[in-house]
């Protein structure tokens, strides 16, 4: 079971720091760079142990693709960002999703560590589909995103609202999935069921989970 305080204290801290200092005119803000032993416990946060603990964690720093930690289950785990300098989002992969969906993820966080503009960024993946150079899954790939140290913003691309940590989720990837092919509605956005990036070579079924990845359970006050 994790336990976390001391990167929960961290991760507040460079929260309150990124608030401080990032205005709405300042994006794309560069990502706010961990101590590695720091990084490397909230990336395996983003799932259960018997996946984190043998899992290769990776981060990028100044545009560069670091692995701070080899795993041996064909797994990965890192602490991606968006846009805003405070979020953190832990966030594990299996072995398909390590193969394709983690390629992306680096591929936009190395961007954005570079100061990247998104609309930049967003058309930087969508040519990295079209030449080959990032692959969409060919079997089940899985993100687990069961951090209760998530770090998130309601829309990190404006002025957005710190939210903390979400609920726990699973993300299945399903290239070109709709909200229809799971009988939801137009908008996707289902409970506990959602369909992220629908129709596109990302999209994903976001699935609700009841517990964090340490086994406790969401709580009221968890919910942003």
């Amino acid at each position: 079971m994790h336990s976390f305080p001391i990167a929960a204290m961290l991760v507040a801290s460079v929260a309150r720091l990124a608030d401080a200092q990032s205005p709405p005119s300042a994006y794309p803000a560069k990502p706010v760079p961990l101590p590695d032993s720091i990084e490397i416990a909230l990336a395996m946060s983003a799932a259960p142990a018997e996946l984190s603990s043998n899992a290769t964690v990776y981060t990028v720093r100044d545009g560069k693709v670091l692995t701070l930690r080899a795993g041996t289950n064909g797994s990965s785990c890192m602490v991606a960002r968006d846009s805003h300098a405070g979020s953190l989002y832990p966030i594990c992969y299996n072995p398909e999703g390590t193969r394709t969906v983690l390629e992306r993820e680096l591929m936009q966080v190395r961007l954005r560590t570079l100061g990247v503009a998104e609309d930049s960024i967003d058309r930087a993946v969508e040519a990295a589909y079209k030449s080959g150079e990032l692959e969409i899954p060919k079997d089940v790939a899985l993100a687990y995103m069961m951090s209760p140290q998530q770090v998130l913003f309601s829309n990190a691309r404006k002025e957005g609202r710190r939210v903390g940590a979400w609920h726990p989720h699973l993300m299945v990837y399903v290239p070109g999935a709709t909200p229809a092919k799971f009988g939801l509605s137009d908008t996707g956005t289902g409970d506990p069921i959602q369909v992220g990036a629908p129709g596109t070579p990302q999209a994903e079924v976001i699935v609700k989970l009841p517990k964090w990845a340490d086994g406790k359970p969401v709580s009221g006050s968890d919910k942003p």
